[in-house]
């Protein structure tokens, strides 16, 4: 790779990756030794579906610095060694959010594959701000909500 190749960042993009990254880091660490109940204080407070949604919906956050973040995720996500799937992204922009003091929501969604014989059941996480999806944007409608946070 040349050096012209190289993507030109502002400072607030990489500032971003770099919190994004470490953030990821730690968010695997806690869902990789620490039992779920003990990340709930992380999560917020469990809400049901209407005032989920009017909560998510809710504008409390420029969409072009949500998009920042979910890009700033999506890059760290794929320079790391580590696992970084749909709930440690989650909880990334979670903190990331949180330390910016904007509410957002965490929703856990499960899908039961009935096509096969074996049933296989998948868990997803997303988290919305103000109407956008920051992260865990495919596929959310085959999940069935079980679980709703609010920060």
């Amino acid at each position: 790779m040349k050096l012209s190749e190289i993507p030109k960042y502002s400072i607030s993009e990489y500032s971003l990756f770099a919190e994004a990254w470490l953030l990821l880091a730690a968010s695997r660490s806690l869902i990789f030794f620490r039992p779920f109940r003990k990340l709930l204080p992380l999560l917020g407070v469990s809400v049901n579906q209407q005032f989920a949604e009017k909560a998510a919906t809710e504008h409390v956050a420029v969409h072009v610095f949500l998009k920042q973040i979910q890009y700033s995720i999506l890059r760290a996500s794929r320079r790391s060694p580590w696992r970084t799937m749909c709930f440690e992204q989650a909880l990334t922009a979670r903190i990331m959010l949180s330390r910016r003091k904007i509410k957002s929501v965490i929703f856990f969604g499960v899908n039961i594959d009935n096509e096969n014989s074996n049933k296989k059941m998948t868990a997803h996480a997303w988290l919305i701000c103000s109407g956008f999806t920051v992260t865990g944007g495919k596929n959310n409608e085959i999940y069935t909500v079980v679980g709703r946070f609010l920060v």
